[in-house]
């Protein structure tokens, strides 16, 4: 375990989205709906215009990172993104 109590291996969806974003409204919706499909996922929705930095990779919003990887740029399909999600945690589909 680490020091969050949760596995050695933990997967993070990272959303990245900005206020000048035309389909970043879609994204926070898609956050929402991955945190409770995917309990054990951890989802963070990184908004630009809040300061955060700019994560390796990303050159436009939305942007999709799946344990640092770029998965998506712009909004993927739910369908989609949901069965790569459940390749890693099989069990909450």
């Amino acid at each position: 375990m680490n020091m969050t109590g949760r596995g050695a291996h933990h997967t993070l969806l990272q959303i990245v989205v900005s206020r000048d974003c035309p389909t970043c409204a879609e994204s926070r919706t898609i956050a929402l709906e991955m945190r409770e499909r995917f309990p054990l996922l951890q989802v963070d929705l990184i908004d630009l215009d809040a300061g955060h930095p700019v994560p390796d990779g990303v050159v436009a919003t939305p942007t999709y990172l799946l344990d640092g990887t770029v998965i998506s740029l712009g909004n993927p399909r739910r369908e989609d993104l949901v069965r790569k999600l459940a390749e890693l945690h099989p069990l909450q589909i």
